[in-house]
């Protein structure tokens, strides 16, 4: 390494060193100074990744538009005085996509997540309630929002919800007496056994949904469900009787023996037992 002036500047040292050249932002000051100055075309390719003194000089910039403000959005390194500045900002938040990135960034100040997410659509809702990268609480109040509104929503929108939904909102639709919203819960990731037993065992569930779950392949052969398939009145009897050929002999016995079983149940499980194994 060649012999260096105890009096020269660190910059030119460093641009050796490493063979990259010496940083001409050193000081937050001037990174600020660049942001409230830089031309819109610079501003666009900066923001998304630009540190905290940038942004905070481009939001003095007269080119930062609502364009260049939901690149900062994408930024996740901005900061909570800065998001709330903008969520301050009215002219910026009467907009939906500038609504949406200040509900999603996670370093948004939590009383204005909530408020401006009062003003989403379902659509939106859904989307923050199962993404990890959202503050908790804000999560938790879009799907509160989600279920005080399910009732209002049209069919294709709570079967929409219905296909993505996160578990808590699984509960609110999983008592639906729409077969389309109830099938489409079936193909949701979250769908544990414990709602396909709610299902299954629904006073108003509707019959050609209950056949449905008992032709799954996936729900249809488990324990739990198929018992309470079969002890549900609107079960269809094909399937019905269907169940019973592939039930133990222990729930056999259990269900000629449940008054509460449908009668048309409590037969078949008798015959079923008197025609022995091999019936």
């Amino acid at each position: 390494m060649p012999a260096t002036s105890r009096d020269e500047p660190v910059g030119p040292i460093l641009s050796r060193v490493t063979n990259r050249p010496a940083s001409k932002e050193t000081h937050p000051a001037s990174s600020r100074a660049r942001g409230r100055t830089a031309s819109a075309a610079e501003l666009r390719k900066c923001l998304a990744s630009a540190p905290a003194p940038y942004l905070a000089g481009a939001l003095e910039n007269a080119e930062l538009g609502p364009d260049e403000v939901l690149l900062l959005l994408r930024n996740r390194a901005a900061p909570a005085a800065l998001l709330a500045r903008i969520g301050g900002n009215g002219e910026w938040t009467r907009l939906h996509e500038v609504k949406c990135g200040l509900v999603r960034h996670f370093n948004t100040p939590p009383a204005i997540a909530r408020g401006l997410a009062r003003h989403l659509y379902s659509r939106d809702l859904a989307e923050i309630a199962e993404d990890v990268r959202v503050r908790p609480a804000v999560r938790r109040q879009a799907e509160e929002s989600l279920k005080a509104d399910v009732e209002e929503m049209a069919l294709g929108e709570k079967v929409s919800l219905a296909r993505r939904c996160s578990g808590a909102l699984i509960g609110a639709l999983r008592d639906s007496t729409e077969a389309a919203v109830l099938r489409a819960l079936l193909g949701n990731g979250r769908f544990v056994e414990a709602d396909a037993v709610r299902i299954a065992s629904g006073a108003k569930t509707p019959g050609d949904v209950l056949r449905t779950l008992a032709e799954d392949p996936s729900w249809g052969v488990r324990r739990a469900v198929r018992l309470a398939l079969l002890r549900n009145p609107r079960t269809p009897v094909p399937s019905a009787l269907r169940l019973i050929r592939g039930m133990s002999r222990r729930d056999l016995v259990r269900l000629a023996e449940d008054r509460e079983a449908p009668r048309i149940v409590r037969v078949g499980a008798e015959r079923r037992l008197a025609d022995g194994p091999g019936g």
